[in-house]
């Protein structure tokens, strides 16, 4: 019995013991899923074993259910590291070269999902829509509402959908110190993204043919492309898919009017309680009657009103704490 529970698959076990957390809070897994933050398909294969889950995912559904995941980790690293460490020799060994003419992975440059993402259920919700209605998606609001972690959210919800490139581009609209990227530029860094021979590439004729070319590579993928920090409508223009099944998110400051074909979902502050939750999440309160948050609920509720219920200014105050 010893030596197969020492063989037993980390994988296997970290389904199971996800299976019980699931067993234990008496919801189906749709709604699990929902609460969570995760699309029902994902955990689906993450509670059958078929699929490891990503770090965050697991920390999410801990703390949905008010458990702690530290002890779950070195499970999960060993589910994510299966294999052993080569053995050290005084030669260095080189590993093999991959067959010539084998497929590269599809690129995936999304940033981070974070694990503390908090309501924007509405929000998130309208997303999703847009792009099975229209494709593309204008996510706007002030500075600091957290348009970036929605859309990066929404991304990798969308991920297992769009499984060609999950792609991810700053036009740096509204960075301070830098100009914002132009569609030349940022349709070059595109296609360098699908590696696109450069040969294929237009080097003359302006934006017209570079756009031609980037819309033709996504005619025959199923990618997501989130283009953040945007300017106006006249920088993303170039950059949005034509023909085919591709999706693309867009951020920026201003509502963008001139593409009326791009549905928009505008960004408010959070709600105080949306506010209390994220500070509590994001600084590791554990949440209860016991907490520090709830032992001074005041004073927390003073950082909320000092942050402006904004999700950046939250998650930086929450780091101090």
């Amino acid at each position: 019995m010893q030596q197969q529970a020492a063989k037993a698959d980390p994988k296997d076990e970290l389904a199971a013991r996800l299976r019980l957390l699931q067993e234990v809070s008496e919801r189906g897994v749709r709604a699990l899923a929902r609460d969570a933050g995760l699309s029902s398909s994902s955990l689906s294969r993450y509670l059958s074993g078929q699929t490891l889950p990503p770090w965050p995912a697991v920390v999410a559904l801990c703390r949905l259910l008010k458990r702690d995941p530290r002890p779950l980790r070195p499970l999960w690293e060993r589910a994510s590291n299966p294999l052993p460490a080569p053995p050290k020799t005084s030669r260095q060994v080189q590993p093999p070269s991959p067959p010539a003419g084998a497929p590269r992975p599809p690129r995936n440059d999304l940033p981070r999902d974070v694990p503390d993402f908090t309501g924007r259920e509405a929000q998130l919700a309208a997303v999703l829509a847009g792009v099975e209605s229209s494709r593309v998606v204008a996510i706007d609001g002030m500075a600091g509402v957290g348009k970036t972690c929605l859309a990066v959210h929404a991304a990798h919800r969308l991920g297992e959908d769009y499984p060609d490139a999950q792609l991810y581009l700053d036009l740096h609209g509204f960075t301070a110190g830098r100009e914002p990227l132009g569609p030349d530029p940022a349709l070059r860094a595109l296609l360098a993204a699908l590696d696109v021979p450069s040969e294929k590439i237009p080097q003359e004729g302006g934006i017209e043919p570079l756009a031609a070319c980037w819309r033709s590579e996504l005619a025959h993928r199923r990618a997501v492309v989130v283009l953040d920090n945007v300017a106006d409508a006249d920088q993303v223009r170039p950059l949005l898919p034509g023909a085919g099944s591709s999706v693309a998110l867009i951020t920026s400051r201003n509502r963008l009017l001139g593409l009326d074909e791009v549905p928009p979902v505008s960004l408010e502050v959070l709600t105080p309680q949306e506010s209390a939750e994220l500070l509590a999440r994001a600084s590791g309160d554990p949440g209860g009657p016991d907490s520090r948050l709830a032992r001074d609920p005041e004073s927390a509720a003073e950082v909320v009103r000092l942050c402006g219920q904004l999700p950046l200014a939250l998650r930086l105050a929450a780091a101090r704490l």
